[in-house]
């Protein structure tokens, strides 16, 4: 079996930037996930240096009087390495025979923390300034993402960490590959 090393892997998941299909290893899958930890890393060194950002006060950014600081080379690493990762991982799902299906189980934490983001604006917003009596209902419109992505990032963790399975060990999603004769057939009479 070939390794995978680190340049190769990052040019693997690049490449196959919308293939959702096929396999990748547990080295391929972990190499590309350690080069985007290291490319986010950087990109946060950029914009620290080139944005800073000092301090700012949370209430005053909620209510607009100030805005976040700018991070514009994170947000554009973010967005080129959606979708490679998606692919990434849905080829290693599949790889340890899981359905890529599962992906979708993301929808769930993603849309409760919109709507969550909104009730806790709504919230904020309704009163003058922000104190200890508003942290109990803004806490249970938080408290649920935290639990559920926790939850699913342990599910897809198992998932992540389980090793190769083939097609003759019953992962469908991978493609039967079938040794070169007279290497790998069993029985023969040479």
């Amino acid at each position: 079996m070939k390794r995978t090393g680190f340049v190769e892997a990052v040019g693997i998941g690049l490449r196959k930037y919308f293939q959702f299909k096929g396999t990748a290893s547990r080295a391929e899958y972990w190499w590309f996930v350690l080069f985007a930890i290291a490319a986010s890393f950087t990109t946060g060194l950029l914009d620290g240096l080139l944005y800073p950002a000092g301090t700012f006060d949370l209430d005053q950014v909620l209510r607009g009087a100030e805005q976040l600081p700018s991070t514009p080379f994170s947000t554009v690493l973010s967005l080129l390495l959606l979708f490679p990762s998606l692919s990434i991982t849905a080829r290693r799902f599949h790889d340890a025979g899981h359905s890529a299906k599962w992906l979708y189980l993301l929808i769930i934490p993603v849309g409760y923390a919109l709507l969550a983001t909104i009730g806790t604006v709504l919230i904020i917003f309704s009163y003058e300034t922000v104190n200890v009596d508003l942290l109990l209902p803004i806490y249970f419109l938080i408290f649920p993402v935290a639990a559920t992505s926790l939850a699913l990032g342990v599910v897809y963790l198992v998932f992540l960490l389980k090793p190769t399975r083939t097609f003759f060990e019953g992962n469908l999603f991978a493609e039967p590959n079938v040794p070169d004769w007279p290497y790998g057939i069993e029985g023969s009479t040479s």
